[in-house]
């Protein structure tokens, strides 16, 4: 499993989520099908989103709050 930074790929400003994932496709995924439980006027797919990473934690030096 490897953490991921996934955001819109375009369109309105939308911030970005940090998830726990075995791949990329499966990060946008995931994100797709949560916001999809909470919205109802909007449906999302997996080709709305982008993906920063894979993220390492070893490759911060000391301890984060990522949020």
């Amino acid at each position: 499993m490897n953490i991921y930074e996934v955001t819109r790929s375009e369109g309105l400003h939308f911030g970005s989520h940090l998830v726990v994932a075995k791949n990329e496709e499966n990060a946008k995924r995931l994100v797709a099908n949560m916001l999809n439980t909470t919205q109802t006027a909007i449906l999302y797919k997996s080709s709305d989103f982008v993906v920063n990473g894979p993220i390492d934690p070893n490759n911060y030096p000391e301890e984060t709050v990522i949020i």
